[in-house]
């Protein structure tokens, strides 16, 4: 391993505050955002909406047992824009931009908690924009172009192989397998190999419900939701073999670069030094999930937005034109990466609520999305929406996520084909939503529609 930056050492040591001042709002919530069994009918946008009325800067409580205090929810749309805008003030380095709590020691992931700290989404200033730019290559206009003459056919086949069958789970046939190809693509990833991230994407999304269901057992002993603990040792093993293999597709790339991102990410530098061992290990976990998860769901998410909207189904399939912009209204919509977090480093306010340095502040997309100070009637599903682009779901500022255009083009491809061949699709039963509030994670979509060879 290199001697270098391993930014989870740093923030283990770092202290998380209770609020320094009075809260604004007595408001009590009755549901609680921990709750991951809240998210599996999609997201709670009831639940948001009665938060950003009565308290928009709400003090969430903790985990059960978990040692650190709890966290500031942000549900408007300018709040979450403000805190984004200002990462001298609200870290991401200070105490990780993803994780709620770092949880207690005995509760952490041998193999998955560092790792979910040591990656670029973490980093503050130069560090961040540093690594970034080594990502940048791979996300410019010219690549995404040349990759898009890749995805159109990619699209085409998958399309070919559910047309003869009449029915499908859109999912596992499609949604699965389009960005796993684009993400391969981009990597450097062995097609012999691209099905192993099918399979760790599926167990990645479930790390979430583990933790929590396991950290019930110890207080409430086995209860009916509790894991099988088969299913628990098979998780644990795809986790290792993900980690095994990423370390070394790494090293391999290390040594023999080639005109990839693993290339990329395997010969950047930190202040001068290779990365550790650490952040190859984050920078994998980082790219195979955020550069699968969220244009996966969003592909779905939409098709089901379409089945429960037959007016703006009909609307987009007569005027494909409209397709860029119901992109934009279904990304909103959908807001597949469901929170980020930040902390902050002085004292500060945020739309009037004083808050102290160092705590936690949680910003909730899916609520900032249907913010009726932005959106008006927030909760339609309108393709004509003017404003539909003023979404937050990839982020604002620095931190604004690196493949948004090769997500928006994915789901271009996709969108455009798939309706143009299934213009008659329905839904086939019931979807199935993973138990997780920080990605909305759907598992299953079963449509129908007329066969076509």
């Amino acid at each position: 391993m290199t001697s270098g930056y391993v930014l989870s050492d740093e923030v283990l040591d770092h202290e998380i505050n209770e609020p320094a001042f009075a809260k604004n709002s007595s408001y009590k919530a009755k549901k609680s955002l921990n709750d991951l069994d809240l998210f599996t009918k999609g997201q709670p946008v009831d639940f948001y909406k009665e938060l950003r009325d009565n308290a928009p800067v709400y003090f969430h409580d903790p985990m059960p047992t978990d040692p650190e205090p709890g966290y500031w929810v942000l549900t408007r749309h300018e709040d979450i824009k403000h805190v984004s805008m200002n990462p001298k003030i609200f870290s991401s380095q200070y105490a990780t931009g993803n994780m709620l709590t770092q949880g207690s020691e005995e509760n952490r992931h041998p193999r998955l908690f560092k790792s979910t700290i040591d990656h670029m989404l973490n980093l503050d200033g130069e560090m961040h924009l540093g690594l970034r730019k080594e990502h940048m290559p791979f996300f410019k206009p010219g690549y995404v172009e040349d990759l898009q003459k890749k995805v159109t056919i990619k699209v085409g086949q998958l399309l070919d192989q559910i047309g003869p069958m009449g029915e499908c789970n859109l999912v596992s046939e499609v949604s699965q397998q389009l960005p796993i190809y684009t993400l391969s693509e981009i990597l450097g990833i062995p097609e012999s190999d691209r099905q192993k991230l099918v399979t760790w994407m599926e167990f990645l999304e479930l790390a979430q419900y583990f933790a929590v269901e396991q950290i019930k057992q110890q207080n409430e002993g086995v209860t009916d939701s509790s894991p099988d603990p088969e299913m628990i040792n098979l998780f644990n093993a795809m986790v290792d073999e993900m980690f095994d293999y990423g370390k070394h597709i790494l090293l391999k790339k290390r040594k023999n670069p080639e005109n990839d991102l693993l290339s990329a990410i395997a010969n950047a530098k930190i202040e001068g030094k290779e990365l550790t061992q650490e952040f190859l290990d984050g920078s994998w976990l980082l790219i195979v999930f955020a550069g699968n998860d969220t244009t996966r769901n969003t592909m779905s998410g939409g098709i089901k937005l379409l089945h429960d909207n037959q007016d703006q189904k009909e609307l987009l399939v007569n005027n494909p034109d409209y397709l860029p912009n119901f992109i934009n209204e279904t990304i909103r919509c959908v807001s597949p990466v469901i929170h980020m977090r930040r902390t902050s480093l002085e004292e500060t306010e945020i739309n009037g609520q004083r808050i102290g340095p160092y705590e936690k502040i949680a910003l909730w997309y899916g609520a900032a999305n249907r913010d009726p100070e932005i959106f008006k009637d927030p909760d339609r599903f309108n393709i004509l929406r003017e404003n539909a682009d003023k979404h937050l779901a990839f982020g604002i500022g620095r931190h604004t996520c690196l493949g948004k255009p090769v997500a928006l083009m994915q789901l271009k491809e996709f969108y455009s084909q798939f309706l143009a061949r299934f213009p008659d699709f329905e839904m086939n039963g019931e979807w199935k939503v993973a138990p997780n509030n920080f990605v909305h994670a759907i598992q299953e979509m079963p449509i129908k529609f007329s066969p076509k060879s």
